[in-house]
């Protein structure tokens, strides 16, 4: 197990005590009718997302998917992202993105390569911004996270194999959460072990089969991202449990695999196993656990006050080619 340093191990901490706690309040917001839209859930599923935001370095490229808030509101703040996600004038895009659209591609900006529509499309699109990060001669890459669903799509393999072909910086991490949707990963992949087809393409892989040890993921992940980092696109694949519905308000009664859920939330969670690894090393107690509680629900409350403030966007906040074309060259701001 690698040697971390206290300061990262509770950085890593403040992370994935935050992407608990925002969700559980993006929930209750969903029912209050804040969110307009669907939240997708990631409960469970934390520490993917911490991982790869411990082990990427400020000047790499991120992709996400629909349960990627913890990279956004990470990169863009998480009062901007949450105006966004009410639809408010405050947010990263006026509120005309949700977040399933929030991009920025400056190179000073915050290096967020914008989610497709569809299923598993961020892969090729990912593939081709690393082509072209490498033939720009840019010392950085792009991660491109994917879940088990998505890695059913035909161009998925196109992707992978255009990456291992062309030598490409970029790092694929499949978050094997089980379920597609309502379709469990035995009904839809012949192969549980999903990163075993990326290998097919030519693609080095690695298999984290407790997606729920904070530590085991990150240290995956920082060997891949070195990899990537000397052109050798590689797939990191993390075994995890969605524990509840596709989004919240859906109906669950499609899951036949409650007793799971209640053992991974007893047995398995994330968020609590590296609460008492840390505490085991003497670097937190339950004083610090809550007044950490404490402290991060009050900034995501002052963050929900302070954005509704902003207000809702007028018409020429979103029909203006600042936000329909968004590109120089139709004089709009990346």
């Amino acid at each position: 197990m690698e040697n971390y340093p206290n300061k990262d191990l509770l950085a890593m901490y403040d992370k994935l005590k935050t992407a608990r706690i925002f969700v559980q309040m993006m929930e209750k917001a969903v029912y209050q009718g804040m969110i307009k839209s669907s939240f997708h859930t990631y409960y469970g599923q934390e520490a993917t997302n911490v991982g790869i935001l411990s082990a990427v370095r400020d000047t790499d490229w991120l992709g996400y998917t629909h349960r990627g808030q913890i990279l956004l509101y990470n990169r863009f703040g998480i009062e901007p992202f949450i105006a966004e996600i009410f639809g408010l004038r405050g947010g990263v895009a006026r509120g005309s993105a949700f977040d399933f659209h929030m991009a920025d591609y400056r190179p000073d900006g915050k290096r967020i390569v914008s989610m497709p529509g569809t299923l598993g499309s961020g892969s090729p699109t990912h593939t081709g911004f690393a082509w072209a990060l490498k033939h720009r001669g840019e010392d950085s890459i792009i991660v491109s996270p994917q879940g088990d669903g998505a890695c059913s799509e035909g161009y998925v393999y196109e992707a992978w194999n255009m990456a291992a072909l062309f030598k490409l910086p970029i790092l694929f991490v499949i978050d094997n959460n089980q379920w597609t949707m309502t379709v469990p990963l035995s009904r839809e992949s012949a192969n549980p072990n999903i990163a075993e087809k990326a290998g097919a393409c030519g693609l080095p892989y690695q298999i984290v089969e407790d997606g729920t040890d904070l530590l085991k993921v990150r240290e995956a992940l920082d060997i891949g991202v070195g990899k990537a980092h000397k052109f050798e696109p590689n797939v990191v694949e993390i075994k995890t449990l969605r524990w509840g519905p596709h989004f919240f308000g859906q109906p669950d009664d499609f899951r036949e695999d409650n007793a799971l859920i209640e053992e991974a939330k007893r047995d398995r969670d994330c968020v609590r196993r590296y609460e008492e690894y840390l505490t085991s090393k003497g670097l937190i107690d339950q004083t610090y656990i809550d007044r950490k509680t404490e402290e991060i629900t009050a900034e995501i409350q002052r963050c929900q006050e302070s954005a509704a403030k902003t207000g809702i966007p007028a018409y020429e906040d979103l029909y203006c080619k600042e936000v329909i074309y968004a590109n120089p060259q139709t004089g709009g701001d990346l």
